[in-house]
Order: C-alpha cells, then structure tokens, then sequence
C-alpha cells in the first residue's frame, strides 16, 4: 500500500507565528469524590497526591485548586459539582480533568459515561491517575467503560449486603440505625460508660447484641410511658398537655432535649415501648421525577413521614406492657386517633416563613422567638394581593403558646404595628447620618466592624459544612446504603458501622454546638451602611414582596423586641447589625 501523500501546509517554523495554543502547557484540574467526608479522612489527599504524580509527569499544569466532592455518593450526579465542572469545560477554563481512579467520577454506569461524554465534546481530555486509559482510543474507551461497569458492580454489591444486613436485624427484632444507641426511657447497658461525643461506643457481651433495656433505675419510664400512650389514646388528651406535664416533671428526651410535641409525637409514633421496631416502607423511600429533557432520575423521598409509611415487627426489647395483646390494644387505639387526626386537618399548614418580620421578632420576656397566626376567619378582613390583612396577622411568643412559662407572659404584636415600627427606624437612620459613611460614627462602626469579626465568616462556613455532612450522615443511617469499604462487609462490619456514623454525628454536634455558642457570645458587627441604602430599602417598600422586605431586613437589622404594652410608638425596639445584640433574659426552666 502506498504511503500517504506529504502535506501541503507545514507549520510555520518562526517561533512567533506559533499560537499561543501551541505553546503554552496544558491546564488541568484534578477532582475528588468521598463518600464518606469526616475530620481524619485520608483519601483526599492521596487522591491529590496521585493525580498531581500524573500532572508532573504529563506536563499539565493545574491551574485550580482539587475540586472536592466530599461526603457525597458516586451513584448520583445531582448533588455533586459535575456540572460546575462541565460549565468550566463549555468557557474553556481548562485542558485536562485528572482523577484518581474511574470509580470517583461515578458508580453509575450509564450517566457517568453521558458526562464523559459531555466533557469530551467539549475538547476535553478525562485521565485517571491510577487507571490511565486513552479515552480517545477504540481500546481505551472500551477499557473505561469496564472499570466504570465495575465500580457500578462493586456498588450494587455493597448496597445488596446492607440490605441483607437490614433483613437480619429486621429478623431478630433489633432496630437498625441510631436507633440501637438509645431511645427515650430505655438504655443499653448498665456496665459500659455513656457514649461520648467523636469516640467509639464501648460494647461489652451483655450489650453486644444491641437490645435495649427499658429504664427504671432513677425513675419509671413504664410508668411514663403508660400515661403518655392511655391519655392520648383513651382519655384525648392534648399533646399539649402531656408536653407541659413532661416538662413539669422535668423530663427530658435521651440526648438531653426538652421534649416539645414534634418530638412528643415521634417518640409515640416509633411503637418502640409497646414492643414493636419499624420499617420504612420500600415505596416510602425514593421516587420518580421527570426532568425536563424527559429522562427520569429516582429521587430519595423526605424523611417526615407519617405513621402509615413503615412497617411494624415484633421487637426482641421489653416493653411497657407484659401481655403483648394489651400492647396491641393500645396501640391500635393510638393509631386510630393519628390517623383521625391527620383525615380532619385540611388547613395545610405551611410553617416557612411567609411575612416581611418572619424570623425576625422576639420576645422581651424571654428572648425566644415568635411565630404568626391569624385571627378567625368570621372576623378577618378582606385579603390583599393573596396576602392577609396585617392587621389580621399576629405574631406571639413561642415559648408561650408552648410551655405557659414565658416571664412576659407571652407578648403579642401585629403585622401592621411591626411593619410601621421598621418602616420608622429606617426613615430615621436614613435622615441620622446625611453625610453619609465618611461620618464619624460610620467610621467608628467601620473599626468596631473590623476588630469584632474574628474568624466569624469562618464559623458560619463551617456550621454550613457540619449542616450538609449532618444531613449526609442522616441519609446513610436511614437507607443504609453506599458505605466506601475495602472489603465485603460482614455482619460485625456492619455493625461497626453503624457505631462510626453514630460517632461522626455526636462529634459533629459536639463542633456544631460550640461554634453556635461562640457565634452567640460574641455576634458579628457590620459596619454602619450610608443613609442611601436606608432610602433605597424606603422606596422599594411598597413595591417589595415579603420575601424581599425580608431580605433587605436581614441586612441591616439584628432582632426586632417586642414589648408589652398597646402604645405602637414603644411596642417594638429594632436592634441593627452594627451594634450589639439585646441581652437574652435568664428563664428559670420547669423543674
């Protein structure tokens, strides 16, 4: 066979006519992906390490910092930053992608070859450190797809032992999840020392099992628990009220959590004390959209679920009642006055924040917040523009509608009175300071602003962070599913799983805990805005839906204190961003 022709163009051989294109190095990024994202993880840097190997020897010059995905599951692309990246590759921000091995781009055959291929559309080239294949090859494309289809396999093999791990432990009669570390009025073991927040639960051969024991050491949560469920279910008693006689007995949830009627009803709901352990039902756990392109994706469906969403199994712990028929009665009876309650409500109560001083009010008597209701609907006025009246609108204290134990005995304010006391505080900061944020008092807040933030930015980032890994955690405890494991699990494997992700949760709210106090002694300080933007809020007042009035108040006010009295001139003190926040009043809690 003759050889090809010669060409007729060459390249040009003067340095100077070479593009740029020609000359410069490749620019890559490398990406990293962990499902499991915790303080002494090492995996992302071993990933860097690798990739960064393979950059030095290719001469690719990384131009960004590793894009992480940490805490986030391979058999998904929702949630992670794939698109980040695929926007990067569209602006032309980069040559090369670079991954440790084919399994961090994804366990998902299918969808991880459509970015791919995505990616490569866009001119970009995909190398895995550890794996490196042409992907512009016959061969090396063949061969990407196997280790993707593999990574797929290894997934689908980890998710099938957990669930035959669910299945024995749904078997025996054992809760799975958090749930085997302790629920209300029963405990685990009565030699190995209470679990501590970032350290492995200590388990001893009368606790190894998992079977908790119902509490009657210090007082009798039998007994408690008896009144709790023959109230509700025979006498109707209010939730209401039995929250108001728990605190008056001083008890509190296992964490240490005053019981409120959300925790009221999930203690009840569970059936825990009357012997049974439940199971979320398999078509309560994910669910199908559409999206707009018309392919379909399985979604995880929310954990608030009501009672009919689970399955109930005859538990292996003691329960309140020694004749399992009287557990059956009762709970029967308490189930048909939920779901009695659940059919009659039809006012579709949503609780987000729906008014321009939602979030933003607070009690003088005991600092807590307060949330909106409206008046009766034979006396409210006529809507406006699909909202309330605001004079129909009033806001009252929580802890009060709650508890009965507010020291203020439970102020109460309207929209109306709440909205003229802000739009007043604005006219006057916007006349207060004509000349503007080059005035004295600016300055000095500006300086205020500057010595006072210490590290404050930082704090909410992280709490931001242990929210999302919180959230993460949340969802492998209750599916159970996609853990990074070496080896096949085993049934003490798995249970020594449970105890990590029990482990990094305490050790995340022990850090969320701090980092909420530290915020709360010392609140960040802004500087003082210019009268301009107190205008500008004014003028665009009564244009500005609720969400936006919201917004723009969060901006330059603190809290809202509201006081008690009917004279609108006193009823509220606005508190702004640049100066301190009031002082919390000390409420002495039902003993």
């Amino acid at each position: 066979m003759a050889p090809a022709p010669a060409p007729i163009r060459l390249r040009p051989s003067v340095e100077d006519n070479v593009p740029d294109t020609f000359k410069r190095k490749k620019r890559g990024i490398i990406y990293v992906r962990v499902s499991i994202a915790r303080q002494d993880m090492i995996s992302p840097e071993l990933q860097v390490g690798h990739a960064q190997q393979l950059a030095d020897a290719n001469n690719i010059d990384v131009v960004l910092e590793p894009i992480m995905d940490l805490g986030e599951s391979g058999r998904g692309f929702e949630e992670r930053k794939i698109e980040d990246i695929k926007q990067m590759a569209r602006n032309g921000e980069f040559d090369v992608l670079i991954l440790w091995i084919w399994s961090r781009f994804g366990r998902n055959l299918k969808e991880s070859l459509q970015h791919l291929d995505d990616l490569m559309a866009y001119g970009i080239e995909v190398r895995a450190a550890r794996e490196d294949f042409d992907g512009k090859t016959t061969i090396g494309r063949f061969a990407i797809a196997q280790m993707l289809n593999i990574a797929e396999l290894e997934s689908n093999q980890k998710s099938d032992q957990w669930k035959d791990a669910i299945e024995r432990r749904k078997t025996k009669g054992l809760p799975h999840g958090s749930a085997g570390r302790g629920k209300f009025g029963y405990y685990r073991c009565d030699t190995c020392p209470p679990p501590e927040p970032g350290k492995p639960m200590d388990k001893c051969p009368k606790c190894k099992e998992g079977i908790l024991k119902l509490d009657e050491r210090q007082r009798s949560y039998r007994a408690i628990y008896r009144r709790l469920y023959e109230s509700y279910s025979f006498q109707n008693a209010s939730t209401r009220s039995l929250v108001l006689w728990l605190r008056k007995q001083g008890i509190v949830n296992w964490t240490g959590r005053e019981i409120d009627a959300g925790d009221l009803y999930s203690i009840l709901d569970s059936g825990f004390a009357l012997g049974f352990v439940r199971y979320t039902l398999p078509e309560e756990l994910h669910k199908v959209i559409t999206r707009e392109d018309g392919t379909t994706k399985t979604v995880r469906k929310s954990a608030h679920r009501d009672i009919t969403a689970y399955l109930y199994y005859k538990g292996k712990h003691e329960a309140i009642y020694e004749d399992e028929v009287e557990c059956e009665k009762v709970w029967d009876a308490y189930v048909a006055r939920r779901l009695s309650g659940r059919d009659n409500d039809d006012k579709n109560h949503d609780h987000s924040a729906k008014y321009s001083v939602s979030g933003s009010l607070t009690c003088f008597g005991c600092g807590e917040k307060m949330h909106s209701m409206l008046r009766a609907k034979k006396v409210q006025r006529p809507w406006i523009n699909g909202f309330p009246d605001p004079f129909d609108v009033l806001f009252r204290c929580t802890r009060h509608m709650k508890f009965k134990d507010c020291p203020g005995g439970g102020v109460y304010v309207t929209l109306k009175v709440a909205e003229d006391s802000v739009k007043k505080w604005l006219s006057k900061q916007a006349e207060a300071d004509p000349e503007g944020a080059e005035s004295v008092p600016a300055r000095a807040a500006q300086a205020q602003a500057q010595a006072g933030d210490n590290g404050y930015d930082d704090d909410l980032l992280r709490l931001q962070g242990i929210e999302h890994d919180l959230a993460q955690i949340r969802k492998k405890e209750d599916k159970l599913t996609e853990a990074v494991l070496d080896e096949l699990i085993s049934k003490d494997a798995a249970r020594r799983k449970r105890a990590e992700y029990d482990t990094q949760k305490s050790a995340l709210q022990a850090e969320g805990a701090q980092i909420k106090k530290r915020i709360a002694d010392k609140p960040r300080i802004i500087a003082r805005p210019d009268a301009s933007a107190f205008t500008s809020v004014l003028s665009l007042w009564e244009v500005a839906d609720h969400a936006d009035r919201r917004r723009m108040l969060r901006t330059v006010i603190r809290t809202i204190r509201v006081n008690r009295g009917r004279n609108p001139e006193t009823k509220c003190d606005v508190w702004s961003l640049w100066e301190a926040p009031p002082a919390k009043p000390d409420v002495v809690k039902a003993a």
